[in-house]
């Protein structure tokens, strides 16, 4: 069977595709039946019959030897701890995860809200928000044969900056290579639901911020924001944590989502 047979003779956008991300080296169809399904016959059955097929990033990568590529599409970092050296790091193990195709995930509210001290030449933090534009800054810098990296950025409801947070989209030159949503609680909607006042605090061994917002006109604002810029998105976080594979696994937490979220 050729590929213009499987994939449809008129389909030319399809065989556009399959020849730019998925086909490798010059293969032709059989070939890259036979690599994508690790020569499992059953495997190659179901793919000639269209009943079933991996994933792009098992598409393009699965059998490929001479380079390094990731088989899933998306990946979660660590939440970002509050210090320098963290930060780097995770945008280290971003851009590797980038080279090898992937996309990543990645949530800040551990550090610590503009103004809040730090012991450095500065005196005193830019805040959370700030260390968005190097986030996206190494999303944009690594990409993987012409296919932009992708990254999620979250912030949890109660962190000071989060109204910073949600108005950074509102500058088109600002944060352009990551999608970024609210982490959303069951207490705070509560309190959008009963117009009420909102505590925002963050609390580490370093500094302790309060700040009070009324979280219905926050979400109002929110919901602006989203209609003129289609960002922030919203995660339920409690959703999240309490219905997945590993809710029965009380030491598991999530750390944020991957871009496919």
């Amino acid at each position: 069977m050729e590929i213009k047979e499987w994939l449809g003779k008129d389909n030319q956008a399809g065989f556009n595709i399959w020849t730019k991300k998925y086909q490798h080296n010059g293969e032709n169809f059989e070939q890259w039946l036979e690599r994508v399904s690790g020569g499992d016959s059953d495997v190659k059955s179901l793919i000639r019959q269209k009943k079933f097929l991996f994933g792009g990033r098992v598409l393009a990568g699965r059998g490929i030897h001479d380079r390094n590529v990731s088989l899933s599409n998306c990946y979660t970092m660590p939440r970002i701890e509050d210090n320098i050296e963290n930060i780097f790091d995770i945008c280290k193990k971003m851009a590797r995860t980038y080279s090898y195709g992937g996309g990543c995930g990645v949530d800040i509210s551990n550090l610590r809200p503009n103004g809040s001290p730090v012991h450095n030449a500065a005196k005193t933090s830019s805040g959370a928000v700030s260390f968005m534009d190097l986030l996206s800054q190494v999303t944009d810098t690594i990409s993987n044969k012409g296919r932009r990296a992708a990254l999620m950025i979250s912030m949890a409801c109660n962190h000071p900056d989060i109204e910073e947070f949600i108005h950074i989209k509102s500058d088109l030159n600002r944060v352009n290579k990551a999608n970024i949503s609210v982490r959303f609680t069951n207490h705070f909607m509560n309190a959008v639901i009963g117009d009420r006042v909102y505590n925002l605090h963050f609390k580490n061994d370093k500094c302790n911020v309060n700040k009070n917002i009324n979280a219905r006109t926050f979400f109002k604002e929110f919901a602006r924001m989203n209609w003129d810029y289609a960002e922030p998105g919203c995660l339920f976080w409690d959703r999240i944590e309490e219905y997945n594979f590993l809710d029965h696994e009380s030491e598991f937490k999530y750390s944020t989502t991957n871009p496919c979220a």
